[in-house]
């Protein structure tokens, strides 16, 4: 017997079977587009922070090598400064000096350090490993074809860099930088080098984070499809009744964040770092969103940040560098020859640049007049006011040899031009025939006087205050005669007010001292017995403030 349906029956099975198929079929295509999309957006961030890391250890590794570079820079300024400060000094006689030794290696980073070699011989000198003290560095020429290419552009004095493999204990091969300078004035070479990967582990370290971040994102990700799962076969029933609505519901609430995801990825994709997706869904997927514009955010200002201070401190050492060079020029490089009188001066600024100065200037054909200054603060605001109060200080005495009016000239233009309240001390003094000397003290620290055959120091006070405090100011100029060995120290406070470990200044009793002991050298020697004392004094504490120096020995 032939089974009869009825129209509204078949109608019913008919709206709602061809729903409900339709339903699963979208459903279960729908579902594996969004673990695709899901798998898509996970690959891409990944991808994204892969890059990232990359281009965070190259900039990285190119500030690495700047600080390489400027650590033998460094190194070689301290052994150009030792090797001053002890003219003639025999290599098996600095060989014995742990002082120099310190200063010839030192650390770079966690595992590298620098080392001093003869360019002339290729001999290496001072190294931390005595093992490798007087090894012939050109045997290394087919054992490390990269180190080689390196060491040899420095046969003629030049400097030299780059990278080269290294087989460490272990076994492994890493990369090193390597950076040598020469030592002015002398053969020595000095190379710092350290593996380079020291200044990429932070990347590193960030890049586990974004994996470890990646994992959880996925799993989430994971958890929500299997919960949009559950939910769907959960409700499957009733969705039979209400399947139109639900088929627009599920539109709304996941086709189109989905989408907009995908858009949000393949924009990231191209390198459209600032693109943010809006999703406001109210369930996982909104997390998601949020989740996945906090992830670009994130690596939005981390590039910026990294890309903004890599340019601003190559930016800032290039113009420190520029600066340096420009108030060297401004500081005489040597002393004029007077007759009967030893002469000599040196500046150490505690910074690239810094505010105290010396000059020597030509009063008339016959005539120099003599300056220390310091002015107040360090850095580039005191490297500026200097070079303005130099620059007023000699047009203002040239000529003349009224030297009370001549300064309180300069202090006028001084207190015209600048508005930064910065004020700067000086001495001023102009040696005559005899020998004579006349001097003004403007507020400056009073030189020493050492008469022969006396211990005790005079000193050479005026009355008289720093330039530009006030316009009108009064100077008290006085006139001193001086006798065969009569010796004349002129200094900043850098010398005196240096501290040490314990935070005790250096003082004017130590200085009295070293200059009591060393009154028989000649001018310039007194001067490095000076700055000799005043570092080994500080010890390992850096310096304190810019120190400036003229020594004036009568013959």
């Amino acid at each position: 017997m032939k089974v009869k349906i009825p129209i509204r029956t078949k109608l019913l099975l008919a709206f709602l079977g061809l729903p409900v198929i339709s339903l699963i079929i979208f459903g279960y295509f729908a579902f594996g587009d969004i673990r695709q999309i899901g798998n898509y957006a996970l690959e891409s961030s990944a991808s994204l922070g892969d890059r990232a890391a990359s281009d965070s250890a190259r900039a990285l590794e190119n500030l690495g090598e700047s600080v390489i570079t400027q650590k033998a820079a460094d190194v070689a300024l301290q052994c150009r400064i030792y090797l001053d400060a002890h003219p003639g000094i025999r290599m098996d006689e600095l060989r014995k000096r742990p002082d120099f030794q310190k200063i010839a290696v030192q650390s770079v980073g966690k595992t590298g350090y620098t080392l001093v070699y003869d360019r002339g011989t290729g001999l290496m000198k001072f190294h931390p490993n005595p093992e490798i003290v007087d090894f012939d560095l050109r045997q290394w020429r087919d054992k490390l074809p990269d180190f080689w290419k390196i060491f040899e552009k420095t046969f003629d004095g030049s400097s030299s860099s780059g990278y080269y493999d290294w087989l460490d204990v272990d076994g492994s091969i890493r990369r090193k930088f390597m950076s040598i300078v020469p030592v002015r004035d002398s053969m020595f070479m000095v190379a710092a080098t350290t593996y380079i990967d020291e200044f990429s582990i932070p990347v590193k370290e960030t890049k586990t984070r974004i994996d470890a971040t990646t994992q959880q994102i996925k799993e989430h990700v994971n958890e929500t499809l299997d919960d949009i799962y559950r939910n769907f076969f959960a409700f499957l029933l009733f969705l039979m009744v209400v399947v139109l609505g639900v088929a627009v519901f599920i539109s709304r609430t996941i086709t189109r964040p989905v989408l907009s995801l995908i858009r949000g990825v393949k924009a990231i994709g191209r390198g459209e770092i600032d693109h943010r997706v809006e999703v406001q869904t109210g369930d996982e997927m909104e997390e998601l969103a949020a989740a996945f514009n906090r992830m670009t955010m994130d690596l939005q200002d981390h590039m910026s940040e990294l890309k903004q201070t890599t340019a601003d401190r190559e930016g800032l050492l290039k113009e420190l560098e520029i600066a340096r060079g420009i108030q060297q020029r401004l500081i005489p490089d040597r002393a004029p020859r007077i007759p009967r009188i030893d002469l000599a001066a040196n500046n150490i600024p505690a910074r690239e640049v810094g505010g105290d100065f010396y000059d020597f200037i030509p009063v008339r054909d016959d005539l120099w007049g003599v300056v220390i200054a310091d002015v107040s603060g360090k850095g580039m605001p005191a490297a500026m006011f200097m070079g303005l109060s130099r620059t007023v200080v000699r047009a203002s005495a040239t000529g003349t040899l009224d030297l009370a009016h001549a300064i309180r000239q300069a202090n006028e233009l001084i207190c015209r031009d600048s508005t930064s309240g910065m004020f700067v001390t000086l001495f001023y003094a102009v040696v005559e025939p005899g020998p004579k000397l006349r001097y003004v003290n403007a507020g400056h620290n009073p030189p020493l006087l050492l008469r022969k055959g006396e211990d005790e120091p005079g000193y050479l006070k005026a009355r008289g205050i720093a330039l530009g405090v006030k316009r009108d100011i009064q100077l008290e100029e006085i006139a001193l005669s001086l006798s065969n060995d009569d010796l004349v120290v002129l200094y900043t406070d850098g010398v005196t007010e240096a501290v040490n470990e314990n935070d005790q200044p250096f003082g004017l009793e130590r200085l009295t001292r070293v200059v009591r002991e060393n009154r028989g050298l000649s001018a310039g020697e007194i001067i490095m017995k000076i700055q000799d004392a005043v570092i080994a004094f500080a010890g390992g504490r850096p310096q304190f403030d810019d120190i400036a120096l003229v020594v004036l020995k009568v013959l």
